[in-house]
């Protein structure tokens, strides 16, 4: 809808030019030259020129514009609208506030439809923000433009290669127009220059304009309102940060020659009609020194005459410079003299021209009337104001202070200057340093002459000290840059390094402390900083100049301090009032004194930072002379300043320090707040204290002087963060304490740093933080106690004690720091985490993660309030994943010997408030959102640790107990959800995170660019919060745009959600647009592991009763499910991730393995979506969508019912199948390692599987390796480097390892879900008869490639494939396939083959003893369903069972030998399927004629076990009626049935009887007790269900007799003649003789009736009636009457 040139445009052209800027930093001639190759060609480049060439350019207000839109009909981006009411009183009230024209307005108001939601603003202030950040956008585009084309120059220069100079024709063209006349043009289009200070001008107006406005709302009384304050600030700030950009683009400008004499005249003119000291006059200043350089510099353009003239025209002073700013055009002129002056050099061009004396003498003159007037106090307070951050030292600013006598200070409102506008003015200011230098050394040198004058002459008399200020002025322009300061290191020879030698020489008190300031700036790097340290080793000067500025120098003046303050403090004079004694100490200390004390001592922590050498010469320096020196300070009544100062020294001896000297200064630490440095050095010893006082009480009195003081204190907690933090070398290991077990053993009852944690964090920050008065310095000590606690924490291993109990390296002989229980008992992370459940601490922690949203949006990312916040969240993060080793192993062993609760306020004590840490957190109902707020914000750090603590705490049972707590039996919403609500904070979180998935990804920085970091988190951070309460609402789907009730779910109207721009909706173009292959055509890791994060949050929602409904209707109306097809994820498996093919090992040890294991789980996800979506479909009855579906499915997507996308069918999915054995390798072999227990390194991953931790595995081996070298065995140098490439070889394996189970895992997934989606197809298609022929026949194409592949090499995915082919035989109507016509036939023949062939996979699986029994059994019912169809259905198939019977002979006895055992030694399920098949195997060679199965069975012993079972059928019958238990009732069934079965053949027969059938049954005593009796004969139920067996065995009798025909009659009879009693019973019952006269159970009737009728058969069988009658006539003696 946006024209060219767009807000859109711009910002993906600044993503671009940022990207290549980069580039060109980290590889400048590879990927930098590329990138800036090939930007000309961009595209945007062409978009945005006209845009360029109007600059900041807008039509104002017109009458004709304003009627058209209250007319209500306006055109629009070539579409015409009609504009309601509301609509046209926002255009105009947005054409009023920015002056601009209203149909202009009328398109703005329209964009920023969608910028209410992201934003959380009116319409009309995002229409303003829209504004102002398309002309902050563009600007810096420009400005980035004008870079690139300074590196192209260069690069050109450098003659790099030939694709480049096309940049810097664009930029000449579209931004600078330099292919325009000069200054005679009368072209339409003005030049660049003019009127980008035209532009300035406005802002200008503009600003003042808001100034105004401001004042009549403050009149009116609406001052106060939010929305006015904050349309008013935007404002302000936005064309604040535009005049700036305009300020820097102007200087590149100027330095491209397209300005003239006439731009300089002008800006000199403004700066002349200046009248206030403010930011739009800061950024003129840089302008003002290109222009000098361009100008009047010999590095210039111009030319002597020139510069000569203009010299007239700057020095001219009138009688206004006095009235309105002297300083400021005295800096202009003194700039203008320094560089001017370089004409009159010897060596310049030109210079024989000039003449010398009289013009240097007026130079000279005139530029000491500029000094006079102020130019370096207004260079200093400018270079100051724009260089000096937050983090400014306390003792420099007082400094720089002290310094600035005339320039104001900028108002209090004063927007922070931007790095581009600081780097500028620095770099112009480094100009002016070099020319005064070089080119006015005679004014340089009298400057120190007067200055020394003054004070030998007039001490009470104010003294000029503008040496001192132009050594700040140094100090603060090399600030930050080592490649600058090298022109003083460079060259010993230069005027730069001159000056240093010069500066250093019979320096005054004033002088020195500039001088080390300025020492300090040029000592960035270890380079700069060791140059420094030579310099100040330089003493072969000493004898004639014995006042240089050197070491020796400065440890001798704070030796003298030292002992002069130590004079005036003996140990009797201590007291806990310590801090009124210092007011008097401190009076008597002058300023200039204690100022060059401070510079001194910082000069100091600068060098020992950044230099290593003159860190171990400080450190080195003899009988620790220095350290002791600096302890003596601290113990001494020193101002505060400097005893900060002095911590800060300290802090600084130990970087890169090693554990020795770490608990030296710990000792010595320990000695100072124990007394010791109080008594003279030379009556001391270590352990020697002259007073009676207690140790302790020296301790809290020194942390009583310290607590007023927020610098003093911040430096000495700054210091014990240095002190706990342990040295490189013992990481990741961390196996020792940070200062020695016994420290302050002989003055604590318990040694450790106890009083120093709980100072730090009971006293300073839990209490004193509290009321600093400064909001900068209450975020630096917050920061500082944060550091103090979160290094404390996180140099606790807490993986020793998991190795110690679980695995097989004795850890007490590996570590380094003595033994475990004293790792445990004494490392500071107990106590430490003892004040993470103290409610004081925690409110602090809150208190600090609490801030204004717009301070946190303006401040730098490296401020004080930014470090804080991200510290504290840091720490809870942190806290909250060892709570649970603190609480279940630490606690319990620190807990007793705890100490008592002190009276200390200095030295407190946990109060332990609170259970746990979630406990405190949740006391804040705000900090859910004060967290979500983070995102948004322009801070990537702080947004990522943000979003990772709100994945923690979202994910915390008790965290989210406390949500869903509430009275009992009611229903309750969640009071996460009632505090997100409440005050709109969920509508801008969610703004937030909508903003950041509407920010394109970055392809060049990928995997690492803030942009996908921040969604990857905000999509763990929803993902955590949704697992862990799936079926309750929680704020992860308040976020995602749902209304959450107590239990439910809804979409409000009017919703985000409702009109489809929720967070959830613009989570689904994640899915449907990023693309997952490259321009390469391989696939991308990065990109696949954000379309898993968020697939997998889409799989809960629509997996919960909660959601699922609300979710499949979304995807639905998005057509979720076709995309995903057309997508591949069903069907297609790439072969190249990341430019790696993925076969072999070593593709598992690639980071590109990460990105196939997540593909195969989307695929699984993708295809579970697809059988859902196709169940609710088929549940709905939507016949059209179901059709378009299975069509889809079949490879043919249809849009519109016309056009048709073909894409990979699901009956292609083996093809796509993840072939394990490509990544198999044998496991190599470990002679050191071998037997390593590394079980404590297992975890389990997303999914369940077990994979190792690398990282922990790590910390194994270096403990083995400590625990061999600890042994004292002598190891050879070669064996050390084969033990180094075995743990190189081990952890690569182990990484290995963890990828290949995670293949084999997801892959089995994969198969999973496409087998259950075929499953559901199979059930709810609308096919008949050829149609589902066909179907199952494609299906089983599809299926049995990797059942036979898989049937014998992997049993998991053998039995998902086996069951699906169970099931579609089971859906296969047999009885169907008798087809006439040819086709048809065709279709059933091929079918008929592949049911054959699986048949033969089946038998051949089972013949093989392949897989678990639970595969066996379903080979077992395919076997059985594909022979009962032949047997009960087929046509002509007298041939098919020829051929299956020869197929089953083919594999010999060894088939049902394994069936047989599977029949008796398995599960119920296994036994019951092996015996059906037996059965249908006796029943195929009954058919057949063929005996071969009885035989086998017979053979093998079967049928001798199977009747032998029958002894004890009673009691296993009657035990399943009473448990219920269905499988053994199956299994009793087959059982029965299959005896059934082998008696209802010949042989069988013969083998069942003569196995002792009768005697078996015999002994069950099935037939010997009456039913009545045997059975309750109350219960119906049961009495059937005995009857029932009765009937099987009767059966079973009658089946074997007839068999056999008369060879077993004599059995028969005597089984009758024995049971006699219960064959008449039944006979009578079923004659409706003898049941009583109640009403009998129908299904009981049916029962006794069919074992009257099996009675029967037997007694047929065997003439039984016949034989009795014979009987009778013999014998007539009357029978007892037991029956009747």
């Amino acid at each position: 809808m946006a024209d060219d040139g767009s807000l859109e445009d711009f910002q993906a052209l600044h993503r671009d030019l940022t990207a290549i800027a980069e580039a060109l930093k980290d590889d400048r001639e590879a990927r930098g030259y590329l990138f800036l190759s090939r930007l000309p060609q961009s595209p945007l480049l062409g978009k945005v020129g006209r845009q360029f060439r109007g600059l900041l350019g807008k039509p104002g207000r017109r009458k004709e514009s304003r009627d058209a839109v209250l007319s209500g009909k306006v055109n629009l981006f070539d579409d015409e609208y009609s504009l309601n009411k509301d609509f046209q009183e926002l255009v105009l009230q947005v054409a009023d506030e920015l002056d601009l024209d209203e149909i202009e307005a009328s398109k703005l108001a329209l964009l920023t439809e969608d910028d209410q939601t992201t934003l959380g603003r009116s319409r009309k202030e995002c229409a303003i923000i829209r504004f102002h950040q398309y002309r902050k956008y563009l600007l810096s585009c420009m400005l980035l433009l004008l870079e690139l084309s300074k590196e192209e120059d260069e690069l050109l220069a450098e003659d790099v290669g030939d694709d480049l100079g096309y940049l810097g024709q664009y930029v000449n063209e579209n931004i600078l127009r330099a292919n325009l006349p000069g200054a005679t043009t009368t072209s339409s289009q003005p030049r660049f220059v003019p009127t980008c200070m035209a532009t300035m001008r406005d802002i200008r107006v503009w600003l003042q304009r808001l100034s105004e406005q401001v004042t009549s709302a403050t009149v009116l009384g609406r001052a106060g309102e939010a929305q006015f304050q904050e349309t008013i600030e935007f404002t302000h700030i936005s064309l604040i940060q535009q005049h700036e950009l305009l300020s820097v683009i102007l200087c590149y400008a100027i330095e491209k020659h397209v300005a003239v004499e006439e731009d300089f005249v002008n800006l000199l003119r403004i700066l002349k009609q200046a009248t206030r000291y403010d930011s739009s006059i800061v950024h003129l200043i840089p302008i003002l020194g290109t222009y000098i350089t361009v100008f009047g510099s010999t590095e210039g353009s111009g030319n002597i005459e020139q510069a000569r003239k203009l010299n007239a025209l700057v020095c001219q002073q009138s009688d206004d410079d006095i009235r309105t700013m002297p300083f400021l055009n005295a800096a202009a002129r003194a700039w203008w003299i320094a560089e001017y002056s370089g004409w009159y050099m010897e060596d310049a061009a030109g210079s024989g021209q000039l003449t010398g004396r009289a013009e240097d003498k007026q130079r000279s003159k005139q530029f000491t009337e500029a000094l006079r007037d102020g130019a370096f106090d207004f260079m200093l307070a400018v270079v100051a104001d724009v260089r000096a951050s937050e983090w400014e030292d306390a003792a420099r600013k007082s400094l720089r202070q002290w310094l600035r006598k005339r320039t104001p200070t900028l108002p209090i409102d004063t927007v922070p200057f931007s790095t581009s506008l600081r780097n500028r003015l620095a770099v112009k200011f480094e100009t002016f340093v070099d020319a005064f230098i070089s080119n006015m050394p005679d004014v340089l040198r009298r400057l120190k002459i007067e200055e020394d004058e003054q004070r030998q002459t007039s001490q009470a008399q104010e003294q000029d000290y503008d040496l001192e200020r132009f050594l700040l002025i140094i100090a603060y322009s090399f600030e930050g840059r080592p490649e600058a300061a090298d022109g003083f290191w460079g060259d010993p020879e230069n005027n730069l390094a001159g000056f240093l030698q010069w500066a250093s020489r019979r320096a005054t008190t004033p002088v020195q402390a500039a001088f080390c300031e300025m020492l300090q700036s040029l000592s960035e790097d270890s380079d700069s900083a060791t140059s420094a340290h030579e310099f100040l080793l330089d003493e072969a000067h000493q004898i004639r100049k014995p006042l240089t500025i050197t070491w020796a120098h400065i440890i001798n003046e704070l030796e003298y301090f030292a002992n002069k303050v130590r004079e005036k403090s003996v140990p009797t004079q201590v007291s806990v009032h310590r801090p009124g004694k210092f007011g008097n100490e401190q009076a008597e200390t002058e300023p200039e004194f204690a100022a060059m004390l401070e510079s001194y001592l910082r000069l100091m922590a600068k060098l020992a930072t950044q230099s290593e050498p003159a860190r171990v010469y400080l450190l080195e320096q003899p009988k620790g002379r220095l350290v002791d020196v600096l302890f003596q300070v601290i113990s001494s009544f020193v101002p505060p300043r400097i005893r900060a100062c002095t911590f800060r020294a300290l802090s600084s001896l130990l970087s890169r320090k090693t554990l020795p000297q770490n608990y030296s200064l710990w000792q010595y630490l320990e000695s100072c707040l124990t007394g010791f440095f109080l008594s003279p050095m030379s009556n001391r010893t270590l352990t020697s204290s002259t007073s009676s006082h207690s140790p302790s009480f020296y301790m809290e009195a020194l942390f009583q002087d310290m607590s007023p003081h927020i610098d003093d204190a911040s430096a000495f907690i700054q210091f014990l963060v240095t002190l706990v933090s342990l040295p490189e070398e013992f990481g990741p290991l961390n196996d020792v304490l940070p200062y020695p077990e016994d420290l302050g053993a002989s003055t604590r009852m318990r040694p450790g740093i106890e009083p120093y944690v709980d100072f730090t964090l009971g006293h300073m920050f839990s209490t004193r933080a509290q009321d600093a008065a400064e909001v900068t310095q209450q975020r630096a000590l917050r920061l500082y106690c944060l550091d103090f606690a979160f290094a404390c924490i996180s140099s606790f291993n807490e993986d020793l004690i998991v190795f110690s109990n679980e695995g097989n390296v004795n850890v007490d002989f590996a570590i380094r720091g003595g033994n475990l229980e004293s790792y445990v008992t004494l490392h500071p992370f107990a106590r430490v985490m003892e004040w993470m459940f103290d409610s004081k601490f925690i409110k602090g922690l809150l208190n600090t993660i609490h801030q204004n949203p717009a301070d946190v949006g303006k401040a730098a990312p490296d401020s004080p309030l930014i470090l804080s916040v991200l510290r504290a969240v840091e720490l809870v993060s942190k806290a909250l994943d060892l709570q649970a080793t603190y609480l279940d192993l630490i606690r319990p062993i620190t807990k007793p010997q705890a100490r008592a609760q002190t009276r200390s306020q200095y030295i407190p004590t946990s109060n332990g408030a609170f259970a746990s840490i979630e406990d405190g957190l949740m006391t804040s109902m705000t900090l859910v959102s004060d967290l979500g707020s983070f995102c948004g914000i322009g801070h990537p750090h702080l947004t990522l640790a943000s979003l990772k603590l709100l994945e923690k705490i979202s994910a915390s049972p008790r965290a989210i107990s406390a949500w869903q707590s509430g009275p009992p039996r009611e229903s309750h919403r969640n009071k996460a959800v009632i505090a997100l609500e409440e005050h709109g904070d969920a509508a801008v979180i969610a703004g937030s995170f909508i903003a950041e998935f509407k920010t394109p990804l970055d392809y060049r920085r990928e995997g690492d660019s803030p942009e996908y970091l921040i969604k990857a988190y905000i999509l763990d951070f929803l993902y955590s919060c949704i697992q862990a309460s799936p079926d309750r609402p929680t704020i992860a789907h308040l976020l995602l745009g749902f209304r959450c009730e107590a239990n439910a779910l809804e979409i409000e109207p009017g919703s985000l959600f409702d009109r489809r721009s929720s967070l959830f909706h613009n989570l689904l173009p994640v899915i449907l647009d990023v693309p997952l292959r490259n321009d390469d055509d391989s696939m991308v890791q990065w990109i696949i592991n954000l379309k898993y994060k968020v697939l997998r949050i889409l799989r809960i929602l629509w997996s919960s009763p909660l959601s699922a409904s609300i979710i499949l209707d979304e995807l639905r109306e998005n057509d979720f499910l076709f995309h995903i097809l057309i997508q591949g994820l069903v069907a297609q498996q790439s072969l190249v991730w990341d430019g790696q093919e993925a076969a072999g090992p070593d593709f598992l040890t690639t980071p590109a393995a990460r990105g196939y294991v997540d593909y195969l789980s989307m695929r699984a996800m993708a295809l579970e979506y697809v059988t859902r979506e196709l169940c609710s479909v088929s549940q709905g009855d939507m016949p059209a969508l179901k059709r378009r579906i299975f069509d889809a499915l079949g490879g043919q997507i249809r849009i519109d019912g016309v056009e048709v996308i073909p894409v990979s069918s699901v009956f292609e999915f083996h093809d796509s199948l993840p072939q394990e054995s490509l990544f198999e390798t044998p496991p190599p072999e470990f002679e050191t390692y071998g037997e390593l227990d590394l079980r404590s390194c297992l975890e389990e991953d997303d999914d369940l599987n077990k994979v190792y931790n690398v990282e922990k595995v790590q910390e194994v081996v270096l403990l083995k390796r400590n625990e061999a070298r600890n042994s004292g065995q002598l190891v050879l140098q070669q064996d050390v480097a084969n033990t180094e490439m075995e743990e190189e070889t081990l952890l690569l394996y182990l990484v290995y390892l963890n990828r290949f189970t995670q293949v084999k895992s997801y892959s089995l997934k994969v198969l999973k879900a496409w087998t259950k989606l075929l499953i559901v197809m199979a059930d709810c298609n609308d096919f008949k008869g050829t149609n589902k022929v066909s179907f199952i026949l494609q299906t089983l194409q599809a299926t049995l490639p990797s059942l036979e592949m898989y049937g014998s090499e992997n049993p998991s995915a053998a039995y998902e494939l086996a069951k699906l082919a169970k099931v579609l035989l089971f859906e296969l109507d047999f009885g169907t396939m008798a087809s006439t016509d040819k086709q048809s036939r065709a279709v059933e023949n091929l079918i008929s083959d592949k049911l054959f062939q699986l048949l033969q996979i089946c038998l051949s699986a089972i013949a093989k003893w392949v897989g678990n029994q639970e595969l066996r059994a379903v080979y077992y019912s395919i076997c059985y369903r594909h022979l009962t169809g032949l047997v009960d259905h087929g046509r002509g198939v007298s041939s098919s069972l020829r051929k299956t019977a020869r197929t089953i002979q083919s594999f010999g006895e060894k088939l049902l030998n394994v069936v047989c055992d599977d029949a008796f030694g398995g599960d119920a399920g296994c036994q019951s399927a092996a015996l059906i098949l037996l059965g249908t195997l006796v029943q195929l060679g009954k058919q057949e004629n063929d005996n071969y199965v009885v035989e086998a069975l017979n053979r093998l012993n079967f049928i001798g076990i199977l009747v032998d079972s029958l002894r004890g059928v009673l009691a296993e019958w009657e035990e399943v009626n009473r448990t219920g238990d269905s499988g053994q009732q199956h299994y009793l069934n087959a059982k029965l049935a299959l005896l059934l079965q082998l008696c209802q053949t010949r042989e069988g027969a013969k083998d069942v009887l003569h196995a002792n059938l009768f005697r078996a049954v015999e002994q069950s005593g099935l037939f010997s007790v009456d039913p009545e009796l045997q059975v309750n004969p109350s219960d119906s139920k049961a009495l059937e269900r005995h009857y029932t067996l009765l009937v099987k065995v009767a059966r079973i009798i009658g089946a074997a007799i007839v068999s056999r025909g008369s060879h077993n009659v004599l059995q028969g009879r005597r089984f009758l003649t024995e049971h006699r009693m219960l064959v008449m019973h039944v006979l009578k019952r079923s004659a409706g003789i003898g049941a009583g006269g109640g009403q009998v159970d129908e299904s009981l009737s049916e029962r006794v009736d069919e074992l009257a009728e099996a009675f029967m058969l037997v007694i047929t069988a065997t003439g039984f009636l016949e034989f009795e009658s014979e009987g009778f006539d013999e014998d007539k003696r009357p029978s007892p009457i037991l029956f009747h």
